[in-house]
C-alpha cells in the first residue's frame, strides 16, 4: 500500500508568493489599488517567464514548488520574511495563524510554529490554510499555462500578423535540469490528499504530454515516451487504491489505528489523483498514450482498472470505468486480453447505484459499438435488452446514454452489422419504437417550466427584447475563394433547432434523432406496423403535450417513411395545418406543427406538380399562408419556428412559391421591426434562402421595395447605437446574398448599401484604434467590418461592371474607397484580410479601374498573406493574384516586383511541405489547387516569371492541377505549365524525381481532364473504357497539350518507352484517340 514518491521538490520563494498574492486580485495596501498592483503582477509574470530560459524554468519550478507545499509552516523562515515583506496584508491572511503571538508581526519575528489553542486561532488557520491551497491551485493554472503555451523570447521582432520574423528564436525552450524537477514535482502532487491540488496537477501532467506532440522543441522532455515514470507512477498509485478498498472490504477488526487509516486515506487519495489523471490523459492522446509508454507498465494497467471497478468508492469506479471507455478507441493489446472481463466489469455495474457509473455503463457499450462493434456482435441480444431497459431508466441523464445506443447503431456500416443484428433489432421494434415515442414528451418539471414561460408571454408582459441567455453567439462565415468558394462542409443542418427552448442535447431530442435514424435504415415495413399504433393513439391524444410528442414523431420518419406515408398525407396535412392554426393549441403545438409540415415539404411540391393526376395544387399556397400568418404570432417561439420552417420549405418548393411572393414579403416587412432579436434572426436566415431558392424573382417588381428599405432601416437604427452590435451581423450577410441574386435590380438601394458598408468600416475601425493593447483585439471585434467588406463583395457581384460608378457617385466614401481597400488588405487580424482579397479579386473581374493605383501595395500585400498558418487568407490571397494575373493579360508591369515572391510563396504549398511556427508540415484542403491555378495564371503573362524555379516544384504543380474542379481555372492553369516548360524545357531533368516520374505525372495530370467527377481515378484504368472527351471550347489548349506530348516522346526516347510500356489499356487507348500518341 506504500508509494514510493519521487524525490519532493524544495519549498518555493517568498518571491513567488508575493506574485500570487498580486495575481490573487485582492485589495492590497499599495495606494496604487488592486488593478494596477495586479496589471504589474501580470507585467512581471511574463517578464520573467521571458527574459531568459533560465529565468523561465525558475519561475516554473517555483509555481510547481507551491503546488506540491501542503503548508505555509513548511517555508524557511528567510521566504517568509520575502513574503511578509512584499505582501503584509496577504502574507497574515495566509499566515498569520503561524505566529506566536499578535504583536510578532510587527517586530519582525518570523519564528513559526505555536498555534494557540483557543477557537479563533483555529478559525484562522482553516481560513489561511484555505487561501493557501487556492494559492496552490493558482500555481498549478499558471505552471500549465507556462509550459503548454511557451513564451516568444522578449522584444523578439514579429511581422503584422504577429509572426516571428525568420531567422529569431520563435519560443522559449525549457532547459532539462528544471524540466526534471516540474515532472517530480507533478507525480507528488497526484498523490495530494487536497482534490483541487491532485485536479490542478493531473490538468498540467495531461496538457503538457499533449502539447508536447506539437512542441518538440519547448515541451518534448514532457512527451509520454520520455516520461519514463509517469505510467509506471500512476499504475503504483492505482494498485495501493485497489489495496486499501481490499483491505478496507475484507478486514474483519472493528478497530484500525490512526496510522492505518491515515496511509488508507493517503493510498485512496494517490489513487484517484492517478485515475483522474489518467483519464484526461487517454481522453486527449489515447494513441500516444497506447504507443509510448512503457510496455511492462502499461500492460498492468487495465487489470488494476478492472479491480478498481469493485471498489467500494463511487468515484473510484467512476474513474476506473472512465479509463476504461478510453481504451476502446486505441484498443491496445491488454484491452483486448481482457475484454471479457471488462464486459463483464460493465454487466456487473448495470444496475450501480450510482448514476454516474451506469452512465459510464451505457457510454462504454455505445463506444464498443461504435468503433468495435465486433465485441459486441456475439452478445448483441442480450446488450440490446439491457439498452432497451436502461432507456427507461427513471434518470434520465442514463436513459439519454442509453438512447444514443439506438441512434449509433443506425449509423454502422454494413460490415460493422450484421444480418443477425439487423434481426434482433427488428424483434425489439414492438417495445422500442413506443418507448423511444414515450420519450419524446416532454418531462413533468419541463412542461411546468413551458407552461410558465407560455403564461408569461400570453399576460403582455414580455417585451420584444430577448434576455441574453436565450440567444445563441452569432459567427459571420466568410467568403472563401477559388476551390472552396463552394465548399459548404461546416455547414450544420440545423432544420430542428428550435425545436426545444435550448440548444443542450435531451433524452427527447435523442429519441426523435434515433427514431429518424432508424426508419432512414429500415424502411418503413418494418417501422411503420409496429410505430403506427402508438402513433395514432397520440396524434388523437387529447393531452397537447403528448400530441405533440406524436407529431414530433411524424416529422422524424419523414425521410425514411414518407414514400409509405404518401396515402395517409392527404389526411395528416389538413390535420397538420389545424394544428399550427388553432387559436386552442398550445405554442409548442404550433412549433412542432410547423416543423413538421417543413418535413414534408416536397410532397407538397409533388402536389403542384401531380394536379393533372388528382394532386392539390394549391396546397403550396395554403402552407405557406398558414406558415407566414403566424409569423406574427405572439409568442416568439412561433415566430422562430415558422420562420425557420418557411426556410426549409423554400428550400424544397423553390420557385413554386413565386406566385405568392407579395404576401409573404409584405409579412416579411411587417415583421421585421416588430421582432425581437433572436426571431429576426431567424427571419434574416430565412430571407437569405429566398434569395437562394427563389431566385431573380425576389427583385422583380415592386417586391425589393417591400423588404430591402426595412432591412436598411433597421441596419441605420442598430448601427446607430452600436456598429459592434452582433445582430447586424446576419442582416449583412442577408443584404449580400439580395442583392447577388437581385443584380442590377438592386440599383436603387446600391448606394446606400455601399455608404452603410463604409460607414460601418470607418466606425468599427476608429473605435478600435482606441483599444491600449491591439493583441486584445479578435475577430470577433473585427466582423462587422468582415461582413462589411463581404457586403461590398456583393454589390460588386451584383452590379457587375456598374460597381465602379457606383463607387465614383459615392461624394463621401468615393475617393477615400481605395485607400480604404489597402488598409483592409494589409490589417494586422487574418480574417479582415480574407475577406478583403475576395473583394480585390472581383474587382480585378469587374472593376479593375479601383484597384490600379494601389495595385502595386495591394499585390504587395497579398504575397506576403499566402501564409498557412490562416488557411483562408492563404485561400483568398492566392485566388485574388490569380484574377489579377488573368486582368494583366500580357502586360507583365505591375507583376514584375512580385513575381519572385509569389513563387517562392506558391512553391512549398504545391510541394506540400508548408510548416507552421514549430517546424509540423500542415494540411491544407483547397490551396494546392488554387496555388496551382494561380502558378499558371502568372506564367500566362509571362512565362519566364516561373519557368526558371519549374524543376523544383514540376510536379507538385501537375498534381494541384489534376485535382481543379473548375474547367476555367484548369484551363489557366495548363496554358501557364505549358508555356513555362516549353520556356525551360530542362526543367524536366532537375526535379525531385527521375525523369520517368516527371514525364509520368504530366501524362496524369493530362489525364485528369478526361476523368468524369463521380468515378474514381484507379476504376478507370482497366475495365469498360469511360474517359471523357476534352472539352470542346479548349481547342488551342488540347493542341499545345497534343505537340507537349509528341515532343516529350521524341525527347525522352527510351524512357517514354518504357513509360508506354506500363501505361494501363485504357490510358493508351486515350494517348492513341486523343493526344495521336
Amino acid at each position: 500500500m506504500n508509494i514510493q514518491l519521487p524525490p519532493p521538490p524544495p519549498p518555493p520563494n517568498g518571491a513567488v508568493l508575493t506574485l500570487l498574492a498580486a495575481l490573487s486580485n485582492h485589495s492590497p495596501s499599495s495606494s496604487h489599488g488592486a488593478n494596477s498592483n495586479h496589471q504589474q503582477a501580470l507585467q512581471a509574470r511574463d517578464d520573467a517567464l521571458s527574459s531568459s530560459p533560465d529565468a523561465y524554468g525558475d519561475l516554473c519550478c517555483n509555481f510547481v514548488r507551491v503546488l506540491a507545499c501542503p503548508s505555509p509552516a513548511l517555508l524557511p523562515q528567510n521566504e517568509l520574511k520575502k513574503f511578509h515583506d512584499g505582501d503584509l496584508e496577504m502574507f497574515m491572511q495566509v499566515c498569520g495563524w503561524m505566529m506566536m503571538d499578535s504583536n510578532s508581526t510587527t517586530n519582525g519575528d518570523m519564528a513559526a510554529g505555536a498555534l494557540n489553542n483557543n477557537s479563533s486561532m483555529e478559525a484562522k488557520k482553516q481560513q489561511g490554510m484555505m487561501l493557501w491551497n487556492t494559492f496552490r491551485q493558482m500555481s498549478g493554472l499558471l505552471l500549465k499555462n507556462a509550459l503548454v503555451s511557451p513564451p516568444l523570447p522578449k522584444n523578439v521582432p514579429l511581422d503584422a500578423l504577429g509572426r516571428v520574423l525568420p531567422g529569431h528564436r520563435s519560443r522559449m525552450e525549457l532547459p532539462p535540469n528544471y524540466a526534471t524537477e516540474i515532472k517530480h514535482g507533478l507525480l507528488t502532487c497526484i498523490t495530494d490528499m487536497e482534490s483541487s491540488v491532485r485536479n490542478a496537477a493531473s490538468t498540467a501532467i495531461a496538457r503538457c504530454c499533449t502539447a508536447a506532440v506539437h512542441l518538440e522543441k519547448s515541451l518534448g522532455m514532457f512527451s509520454v515516451g520520455n516520461w519514463n515514470e509517469l505510467i509506471p507512477f500512476i499504475l503504483q498509485c492505482i494498485v495501493a487504491g485497489n489495496e486499501a478498498a481490499a483491505s478496507t472490504t475484507t478486514s474483519t477488526s472493528t478497530t484500525s489505528s490512526s496510522e492505518e487509516e491515515q496511509t488508507k486515506a493517503k493510498a485512496e487519495s494517490a489513487a484517484m489523483g492517478a485515475l483522474i489523471t489518467l483519464r484526461k490523459l487517454l481522453e486527449d492522446i489515447p494513441n500516444r498514450l497506447v504507443k509510448e509508454s512503457p510496455s511492462s507498465s502499461f500492460h498492468e494497467l487495465v487489470p488494476a482498472l478492472l479491480k478498481s471497478l469493485q471498489s467500494p468508492s463511487d468515484q473510484h469506479r467512476r474513474e476506473a470505468l472512465a479509463c476504461l471507455n478510453s481504451f476502446i478507441s486505441p484498443m491496445p493489446g491488454s484491452f483486448v486480453a481482457n475484454m471479457n472481463e471488462y464486459l463483464g466489469g460493465l454487466s456487473a455495474l448495470a444496475n450501480d447505484p450510482s448514476v454516474e457509473v451506469r452512465q459510464l455503463v451505457c457510454q462504454g457499450i455505445v463506444s464498443l459499438l461504435s468503433m468495435r462493434a465486433e465485441y459486441v456482435q456475439p452478445h448483441f441480444a442480450s446488450i440490446s435488452e439491457f439498452m432497451l431497459r436502461a432507456t427507461s431508466d427513471s434518470d434520465a441523464s442514463v436513459a439519454l446514454e442509453a438512447c444514443e445506443f439506438w441512434l449509433t447503431f443506425a449509423s454502422l456500416d454494413e460490415e460493422a452489422c450484421t444480418s443477425d443484428m439487423m434481426e434482433i433489432m427488428v424483434q425489439l421494434f414492438l417495445q422500442l419504437l413506443p418507448l423511444l415515442l414515450s420519450r419524446m414528451v416532454y418531462p413533468s418539471d419541463k412542461i411546468e417550466e413551458l407552461m410558465e414561460a407560455n403564461a408569461f408571454e400570453e399576460s403582455g408582459s414580455n417585451s420584444d427584447q430577448d434576455r441574453a441567455q436565450d440567444l445563441a453567439p452569432v459567427f459571420h462565415k466568410s467568403r472563401t475563394k477559388g476551390q472552396n468558394d463552394d465548399d459548404d462542409s461546416e455547414d450544420d443542418d440545423d432544420d430542428d433547432d428550435d425545436l426545444d427552448d435550448d440548444n443542450e442535447w435531451t433524452l427527447r431530442k435523442c429519441s426523435a434523432a434515433s427514431l429518424d435514424a432508424l426508419a432512414g435504415i429500415f424502411g418503413a415495413n418494418n417501422i411503420l406496423p409496429p410505430l403506427l399504433p402508438a402513433l395514432q393513439e397520440g396524434l388523437g391524444h387529447t393531452d397537447q403535450w403528448v400530441r405533440e410528442a406524436s407529431i414530433l414523431a411524424l416529422g422524424a420518419i419523414a425521410d425514411g417513411c414518407k414514400v409509405e406515408l404518401t396515402p395517409h398525407l392527404p389526411q395528416l396535412h389538413p390535420f397538420l395545418l389545424t394544428q399550427l392554426t388553432s387559436p386552442e393549441s398550445i405554442p409548442q403545438l404550433r412549433c412542432i406543427a410547423a416543423w413538421t409540415l417543413a418535413r414534408y415539404a416536397s410532397w407538397t411540391a409533388d402536389q403542384l406538380h401531380n394536379a393533372h393526376q388528382g394532386g392539390d395544387p394549391s396546397l403550396v399556397g395554403q402552407v405557406a399562408e398558414a406558415l407566414v400568418s403566424h409569423m406574427l404570432d405572439s409568442h416568439k417561439k412561433v415566430q422562430i419556428a415558422t420562420c425557420s420552417a418557411m426556410g426549409v420549405f423554400v428550400e424544397a418548393v423553390g420557385e413554386l412559391i413565386t406566385p405568392y411572393l407579395e404576401p409573404i414579403y409584405k409579412i416579411f416587412a411587417q415583421a421585421l421591426p416588430n421582432y425581437g432579436t433572436r426571431s429576426r434572426l431567424v427571419l434574416l436566415d430565412t430571407l437569405s434562402l429566398m434569395a437562394e431558392y427563389v431566385g431573380p424573382a425576389i427583385g422583380e417588381g415592386s417586391l425589393p421595395g417591400m423588404y430591402i428599405p426595412p432591412l436598411l432601416r433597421l441596419w441605420n437604427d442598430i448601427a446607430s447605437h452600436n456598429p459592434f452590435d452582433r445582430s447586424l451581423l446576419p442582416l449583412m450577410e442577408c443584404l449580400g446574398s439580395t442583392c447577388v441574386t437581385c443584380g442590377l435590380n438592386y440599383q436603387p438601394w446600391a448606394l446606400e448599401t455601399f455608404e452603410l458598408c463604409m460607414s460601418t468600416i470607418e466606425a468599427c475601425t476608429i473605435m478600435i484604434s482606441h483599444e491600449d493593447d491591439l493583441g486584445d483585439i479578435d475577430e470577433d471585434m473585427t466582423d462587422p467590418i468582415i461582413c462589411s467588406i463581404d457586403l461590398i463583395d456583393g454589390l460588386v457581384e451584383g452590379m457587375g461592371s456598374n460597381f465602379a460608378a457606383l463607387v465614383n457617385g459615392s461624394s463621401r466614401f468615393g475617393p477615400t474607397f481605395p485607400n480604404v481597400l489597402l488598409s483592409v488588405a494589409g490589417h494586422f487580424v487574418p480574417g479582415v484580410r480574407m475577406s478583403a482579397f475576395a473583394l480585390v479579386g472581383d474587382l480585378a473581374r469587374q472593376a479593375p479601374s479601383l484597384i490600379e493605383a494601389g495595385l502595386t501595395q495591394i499585390l504587395s500585400e497579398a504575397v506576403s498573406s499566402i501564409d498557412p498558418m490562416h488557411t483562408a487568407m492563404c485561400n483568398n490571397a492566392i485566388w485574388a493574384v490569380g484574377e489579377v494575373c488573368v486582368r494583366c493579360g500580357d502586360n507583365s508591369g505591375p507583376l514584375q516586383p512580385h513575381a519572385s515572391d509569389l513563387v517562392a510563396s506558391l512553391i512549398p504549398l504545391l510541394m506540400g511541405n508548408a510548416v507552421d511556427v514549430d517546424g509540423n508540415e500542415i494540411s491544407l484542403s483547397g490551396i494546392k489547387e488554387n496555388a496551382a491555378t494561380t502558378m499558371g495564371r502568372l506564367a500566362n503573362v509571362n512565362a519566364n516569371f516561373v519557368a526558371p524555379e519549374l524543376g523544383r516544384f514540376l510536379t507538385g504543380w501537375c498534381d494541384g492541377m489534376s485535382k481543379i474542379s473548375d474547367t476555367n481555372e484548369r484551363h489557366d492553369a495548363f496554358r501557364g505549365f505549358v508555356a513555362a516548360l516549353r520556356a525551360n524545357p530542362h526543367s524536366i531533368q532537375r526535379t525531385e524525381v527521375d525523369v520517368g516520374d516527371a514525364i509520368t505525372s504530366i501524362l496524369f495530370a493530362i489525364v485528369s481532364w478526361h476523368i468524369p467527377q463521380s468515378e474514381i481515378p484507379s476504376n478507370l484504368l482497366n475495365g469498360p473504357y469511360k474517359f471523357e472527351v476534352f472539352p470542346s471550347k479548349f481547342p488551342e489548349l488540347l493542341a499545345s497539350l497534343r505537340q507537349l506530348l509528341q515532343d516529350l516522346k521524341t525527347s525522352s526516347g527510351e524512357v517514354w518507352l518504357q513509360i508506354e510500356k506500363h501505361m494501363p489499356p485504357n490510358v493508351q487507348r486515350l494517348m492513341k484517340e486523343v493526344y495521336y500518341i
